[in-house]
């Protein structure tokens, strides 16, 4: 019965964070047309997955399978809405708060948990992400209950657990693979870990034995999904232009020092905290806290060397920073207990003015960050309209912003599900294989909104929709451009 009964309050826990995120931003939910040209991409390749498409023979698909299969049977059985997409993404954001406060809760208490989940909660752009349909957050997530359930194993030593976190991770990599780098970190935490019930002649064995039933585990369920999706027999869409990506010195996210110095300067106040957390780590020898730790170097290296880097990268780095802040607000509250049980007449003055300096650079650097900005792609209601207008006698779109077609119900060429700034810049698409599509699918429309000044340079694109198609709308800057087949 007790069992039962936390069960039904740590789901009420998850209920109460899904009615928070509902509650202060169900109009952006429901109203805003598109956060991120992400959200057309995901939807448009789940929307083609269940009509029968295959992901990457037929579909174009530079990401893993699992949110895109997900997805279109979410959407299956609560029909093809923004809500109902965007919804999913706050489940699995849900599902990350949970597990990082279970997580800290186990190394530092419930009230360190509370103070590092809440500033998770508000660091920069985390609620947006978590309600944009977007692949971040639920690999983060799947990341997280692969951890918490490593210190579950920590905890009583069975191998379930290890079972359990090894499948997660794996499923978080067939989400997105950006949690790749988790693995050694994991591996060296499973390594480092000591108990006092042990004799320290057996722990030897029984990490590398819970190693070994860890990577298979997860090595397994890895192959498995791949294996069912065929997506390993496709270099080129899955790695290709990950890898081939040029630098373009006119793009701010190719510079890395800048642009990662712009993501962190919206929580600085965070960031201080976490240098707190990471002394009182060293200070204290909390082992635990070697993860978040080795967490936040890792994945800083990787960011100063990925090219191009893009805002939702973030949760990489703001998930250690606000764990490790646990730490810190761990330390700065045994500071202030020790001062009120002390004698104030003998206490050291510098340990007296310690934490209320850090607690004015804390409160300084709250003041000087910045608010953080909500940003969205803008809405053409005119475009819409006229993509509605001609619904009827549409079979097939083509467009560089495939939201247009799930807003419409319509569907988009499967080879061009997915027209993204990497897939141009790596060369992966090219102007040959745009007309290709339009010779071979005749799309009843065309819209273009992202790339149309590319598209438009190309002559022989342009003569054949020029030859074959009535250009219907055009906005005052001739970016957004509709047309119809003659």
């Amino acid at each position: 019965m007790l069992r039962w009964k936390n069960i039904l309050f740590q789901l009420l826990i998850i209920a109460l964070f899904v009615g928070i995120v509902l509650l202060i931003r169900l109009q952006p939910i429901t109203q805003t047309f598109e956060f991120d040209y992400d959200e057309g991409f995901n939807l448009m390749k789940a929307f083609l997955y269940s009509k029968g498409f295959a992901l990457y023979t037929q579909i174009w698909n530079d990401q893993p399978p699992i949110f895109t299969v997900l997805l279109s049977h979410w959407l299956n059985i609560f029909g093809n809405s923004i809500f109902a997409a965007r919804f999913l993404t706050l489940l699995f954001s849900a599902l990350l708060i949970w597990c990082f406060y279970q997580i800290i809760r186990l190394t530092l208490g419930s009230l360190a948990a509370l103070v590092a989940t809440i500033l998770l909660f508000t660091s920069w752009l985390y609620i947006r992400l978590s309600i944009s349909v977007m692949i971040g957050i639920p690999s983060l997530a799947l990341a997280m209950l692969s951890i918490y359930f490593l210190y579950l194993y920590k905890q009583n030593y069975r191998n379930l657990y290890l079972v359990l976190s090894g499948s997660c991770l794996a499923l978080s990599l067939q989400t997105k693979l950006f949690t790749l780098y988790l693995i050694p970190l994991m591996l060296f935490d499973l390594l480092a870990f000591q108990s006092k019930f042990i004799e320290e002649r057996k722990i030897l064995k029984i990490q590398l034995k819970a190693i070994s039933l860890w990577l298979i585990s997860l090595v397994f369920i890895y192959i498995l999904i791949g294996s069912q999706y065929q997506q390993f027999w496709n270099y080129e869409q899955f790695l290709g232009t990950h890898l081939n990506q040029p630098s373009d010195s006119r793009l701010e996210n190719f510079n890395n020092l800048k642009y990662l110095n712009y993501m962190i300067s919206q929580d600085y106040d965070y960031i201080f905290l976490a240098f707190i957390g990471i002394w009182a780590i060293f200070s204290k020898k909390q082992k635990n806290g070697l993860l978040p730790l080795t967490w936040l170097v890792t994945a800083t290296f990787i960011l100063l060397r990925h090219k191009p880097i893009w805002y939702h990268y973030y949760p990489l780095l703001a998930i250690p920073i606000c764990w490790l802040g646990a730490y810190g607000f761990d330390l700065l509250r045994d500071f202030f207990i020790k001062k009120s049980h002390g004698n104030l007449n003998l206490m050291n003055l510098k340990k007296l003015t310690i934490p209320y300096v850090l607690i004015l650079i804390m409160i300084c650097l709250i003041i000087i960050t910045p608010p953080n900005p909500r940003g969205s792609v803008p809405k053409n209601i005119e475009l819409m309209q006229m993509v509605l207008k001609y619904k009827n006698s549409t079979q097939w779109i083509f467009t560089d912003n495939p939201i247009y077609g799930f807003y419409a119900g319509l569907r988009v060429p499967p080879e061009i599900a997915v027209m993204s700034y990497k897939r141009l810049n790596s060369g992966d698409l090219t102007s040959t294989k745009m007309l290709a599509v339009l010779q071979n699918y005749r799309p009843e429309q065309i819209i273009l909104t992202r790339w149309t000044s590319q598209i438009k340079s190309d002559r022989h694109l342009m003569t054949y929709i020029s030859d074959n198609y009535s250009k219907t709308y055009s906005n005052e800057q001739e970016i957004e451009e509709h047309y119809v087949l003659k």
